[in-house]
């Protein structure tokens, strides 16, 4: 073959050769890959992931004794020389400028802790059965007739003894005792003329003269210890009719450690950099009370499953706005007490709420009015000081507008969320810093019975409770432009911080609370019974002395006798319904058949309810007392009268004449009888 067709031969055939080498060039290259073991075999991505981890970890690892080498002792190395040489100062002089401002250091190494809440202490639990004024209630007392008048009791007139003493001065004695015996007889004869002899029954003995014949009975005006509705109303719901509703509720007073409290925050953030007044003190914000029953169990028994959560603030800020009908006026200073953890007074009507609303170690004057009053008391001019013109702290009737209302307008209308903490938490606290807290501050809770409720205390039943309260978390408040800065916060302040900003930013809500521990369980704790029951004066019948065996037996043919009270709750009216018994013995029971008096506690007024039967299963056991003391010869003083009861749950009280004297005499209508 002659060069020429060499040359035709690559140059028609070229291209062809050079695809056909590029192809068995690939297909060589396919066939070595095929050959070549599958790395997946050898290599897995978690396994490279923490192959990456580890030499990361390597990495922030200490080499520096790989990289600085081991330490080499030099003899010639003098420490202690080097180290007051690097202490010198040096000298400033060559540095000076004029008009240097020297800067104040800042220590760094104080952060801000969470300061230490301590739980409420000394929790006191009581029953009670009371009548409370409600929005959109009614009256059904309304419909009942006027009460007859009561039967006057005639006081006998004790003869006068006159004594001799011999010589003129006996005849004078004689004469000042005629003369003392026609002034008795002639005020006895004006009495029964004032009390009706002939059946008039005007008003006598300090009785009501609207209390005449025809006219409707009234309880005394200065008998009425409770709310008087229209005093305070809320001023949105001021429309509504106003009515009465039975309350069987358990009430709840503890102490809150303020001043403990407010030490802790100052330690834990006053010296740390950021210290805002206004932010960095205790600023409470919540309650939460929870019951558990101890009717089979005791308390070392219950276990956290048993502990039920009855209400907090919310709830019980609902129910005074939206039930209540007002609240009744406080009888705690300012001073002593929180908007965010005191619980409102419900409205009761006629009884004295101071019973459970005031705990023993909270004082019922302001700080400023006590200082005031030994001012008052140890200057040189002595006055007469009215103590209710000292009461600056207490308004004599808080209303819903008051200014002690900033909690109940703040929280009807709000999420009760974030939106109330910003505002409503910041409450009259944040105006100023207290320089001087009070040792206490009182906490107040109610657990009412409530038909049809599951949670509802049930009566037979034994209660403990507890409770503890929120504060807003000073390193976590409620508005984000109030945060503190991270490089303030100390280190486990700081992880904990940063756990709740992650929260906040992915729920769109901060839990700017921070909880006090339980407190210690209180005492056990029932509702109470229906019924209440006080004793009056007690007869003794006159014993004759016999001789028997040469010894001497006192003998009466008749038991004693005693005046008692049963105080009973009308549950159909929803009032208290006192049913007065002349004469009770040993053996006698409470039980009641026939017409009975009911007390409107609105308007006061007495009322007849007809064939009302009372079953009471209480029983007289003994009777004591009333009988004549020696030092008197007029034989009107006697000793006081004791009853001993076995009442409806088995067990035995004690009522004495002296404890139970007031009510006995309110609600037995004793002014009216004439006693």
């Amino acid at each position: 073959m002659d060069a020429s067709k060499i040359k035709d031969f690559f140059i028609f055939h070229g291209e062809k050769i050079v695809v056909a080498v590029v192809v068995a060039a690939s297909l060589w290259m396919i066939y070595g890959g095929l050959q070549m073991p599958d790395m997946r075999d050898e290599q897995q991505p978690d396994q490279l992931a923490a192959e990456a981890n580890q030499v990361r970890t390597s990495i922030d690892d200490d080499h520096t004794e790989a990289i600085i080498g081991p330490r080499k002792e030099t003899l010639e190395f003098d420490i202690v020389a080097e180290t007051v040489k690097r202490q010198t100062p040096v000298d400033p002089k060559p540095y000076e400028l004029p008009h240097l401002l020297i800067p104040t250091e800042i220590d760094s190494s104080t952060r801000r802790q969470d300061p230490q809440l301590l739980a409420p202490l000394e929790l006191l639990t009581s029953g009670h059965i009371e009548t409370i004024a409600v929005l959109n209630g009614s009256n059904r007392l309304t419909s009942l007739e006027g009460a007859d008048a009561v039967e006057v009791t005639e006081q006998p007139v004790a003869p006068t003894r006159r004594t001799r003493r011999g010589g003129r001065r006996g005849g004078m004695d004689e004469m000042e005792s005629e003369m003392e015996m026609e002034m008795e007889m002639q005020m006895q004869m004006e009495m029964e003329m004032q009390m009706g002899g002939m059946g008039m029954g005007m008003g006598g003995m300090g009785m009501d003269p609207t209390m005449a014949q025809g006219a409707q009975r009234h309880l005394n005006e200065k008998y009425n210890f409770g709310f008087h509705p229209g005093a305070s109303t809320n001023s949105s719901t001021n429309t509504k009719p106003i009515g009465i509703q039975s309350a069987w509720f358990i009430a709840g007073t503890a102490l809150l450690p303020h001043k403990q409290i407010a030490d802790a925050f100052r330690t834990a953030l006053f010296d740390a950099d950021g210290y805002v007044p206004q932010r960095d003190q205790p600023l409470y914000f919540n309650y939460e009370i929870q019951r558990a029953e101890v009717t089979r169990k005791s308390v070392d028994q219950l276990a956290e499953d048993d502990w039920v959560l009855i209400g907090n603030r919310e709830s019980d800020l609902k129910r005074a706005a939206y039930t209540w009908a007002g609240y009744a006026p406080e009888l705690v200073p300012q001073d002593f007490r929180d908007i965010n953890l005191t619980g409102y007074i419900p409205p009761v009507l006629l009884s004295d709420y101071s019973k459970f609303a005031l705990h023993p170690k909270i004082p019922m004057m302001s700080r400023d009015a006590k200082v005031q009053q030994e001012l008052m008391e140890s200057s040189a001019e002595v006055k007469e000081v009215n103590p209710d013109d000292l009461e600056l702290a207490i308004p004599g009737s808080i209303g819903f507008g008051g200014e002690d209302n900033f909690g109940m307008g703040m929280g009807m209308d709000m999420d009760m969320g974030m939106e109330m903490g910003m505002n409503m938490g910041m409450s009259e606290s944040m105006n100023m810093v207290e320089v001087d807290p009070v040792d206490f501050k009182i906490m107040r809770f109610y657990d009412f019975a409530r038909g049809g409720d599951p949670k509802s205390p049930l009566p037979g039943r034994k209660y403990v409770y507890r409770l503890r309260f929120a504060v807003q978390d000073p390193n976590f408040p409620a508005n984000p432009l109030h945060q503190p800065k991270s490089s303030t916060l100390a280190r486990e302040v700081y992880t904990r911080i940063q756990t709740l900003m992650t929260k906040a930013e992915e729920t769109k809500k901060r839990e700017f609370l921070q909880w006090s521990p339980w407190s210690e369980p209180s005492q056990p704790v029932s509702l109470p019974a229906l019924n209440r029951y006080y004793t009056g004066p007690v007869e003794q019948p006159r014993k004759r002395t016999f001789q028997v065996a040469g010894r001497e037996v006192k003998y009466s043919k008749s038991q004693p006798t005693a005046k008692a009270l049963s105080l009973n709750h009308n549950v159909q009216y929803a009032t208290v319904m006192p049913i007065y018994k002349k004469e009770v013995t040993e053996g006698s029971t409470m039980a009641h058949s026939g017409d009975v008096e009911l007390i409107d506690p609105i308007t006061l007024s007495i009322k007849k309810a007809p064939d009302t039967k009372v079953l009471s299963g209480t029983t007289v056991v003994d009777i004591q007392g009333g009988r004549s003391l020696d030092m008197d010869d007029s034989d009107k003083l006697k000793s006081p009268g004791m009853m001993l009861l076995f009442d409806e749950s088995g067990g035995l009280k004690l009522k004495s004449e002296v404890g139970d004297q007031e009510s006995y005499r309110i609600y037995s209508f004793a002014d009216e009888r004439g006693e």
